[in-house]
């Protein structure tokens, strides 16, 4: 008597996604030492500081004076903040004396493991008061603090940086520019600016105050874990491998499941996910490729998987 033996291969599309434990402290500028009531405070952000002869600014709402130092309306233009009550702010081209650049640095809470990725972002908005837009703005990760009283830019490549040829111009919303990094190890430092010189630094001019100025806010750096997709499984209710599952989606992501006819026939916003091959409808689905869709904050996923009773 001859045993046949079902070997099923069972492979996985490994995604990288975000384990939301943030390494920076006050990603946000909330918290502060003293509300600021001049240009050049960025140190009253606690934590943060200047990593050059440049003197980034700090806005907080907790400043009320009219065109000052508060949140929304101050005295580089009129921007709410993108989290919480406020940000920061930072010369990236062309001020006097010119080249000027402005960086802003912080010490995580936590330096960065070996071979671990990292989800990596942080949001800018161009001043509506100055009128040069640039195309990178970038955050260089350390394993010592990086700073220059003199050679301006900073002499170093960021290893996340908004892309070439897309302009930062916005003044309404915010944009995050955001990548994953994988650590050397030992990293513990995040520093944010413009890494270019003046001639290498592609611009646009939207008025006659020739020079640029970004605010920056909700800066976060957070180890990413791996989402494990499979893409077979058998729904035959002996216990092992009944379900297409996927857990520790982020926050409002959607997963669809189509037929190889393009027919939805699953769908949930939850961010575990447990299909057991049968429509929402409760109907069971035939053997055969299935096609899957998954949407987060940041990503659309696709991909197929097998169903086999």
């Amino acid at each position: 008597m001859k045993t046949l033996f079902l070997y099923c291969f069972i492979l996985v599309f490994i995604i990288k996604i975000n384990a939301q434990v943030n390494l920076v402290p006050n990603p946000s500028f909330e918290t502060y030492s003293t509300c600021p009531d001049n240009f050049s405070q960025i140190n009253y952000a606690t934590g943060w500081y200047s990593a050059s002869a440049g003197t980034p600014d700090y806005f907080n709402a907790c400043q009320t004076i009219s065109f000052g130092f508060g949140v929304p309306s101050n005295g580089a233009g009129f921007q709410v903040a993108q989290q919480g009550n406020a940000y920061a702010g930072v010369y990236v081209f062309g001020a006097t004396p010119a080249p000027q650049r402005e960086y802003i640095q912080t010490q995580l809470l936590d330096t960065m493991k070996a071979g671990k990725p990292y989800c990596i972002s942080f949001y800018v908005n161009r001043s509506n008061y100055l009128n040069i837009a640039i195309t990178q703005i970038g955050a260089f990760i350390s394993t010592t603090a990086v700073s220059s009283g003199t050679e301006l830019p900073l002499p170093y490549t960021p290893q996340i940086i908004s892309p070439v040829g897309y302009y930062l111009n916005d003044t309404l919303p915010w944009i995050k520019i955001s990548g994953t990094y994988i650590a050397i190890g030992g990293e513990k430092f995040i520093t944010i600016g413009n890494y270019k010189d003046e001639v290498s630094t592609d611009t646009i001019q939207t008025g006659s105050n020739l020079a640029g100025y970004y605010y920056i806010d909700n800066v976060s750096v957070i180890e990413c874990e791996e989402l494990i997709i499979p893409n077979i499984f058998t729904s035959n209710n002996d216990g092992v491998n009944d379900f297409f599952e996927i857990k520790n989606l982020p926050p409002n992501t959607s997963t669809q499941i189509f037929n190889r006819w393009g027919t939805k026939v699953f769908e949930t916003n939850k961010s575990d996910v447990f299909w057991d091959g049968r429509t929402t409808g409760g109907i069971e689905c035939v053997d055969g490729t299935y096609y899957y869709i998954i949407t987060t904050e940041e990503e659309v996923y696709k991909g197929f998987l097998q169903l086999i009773h």
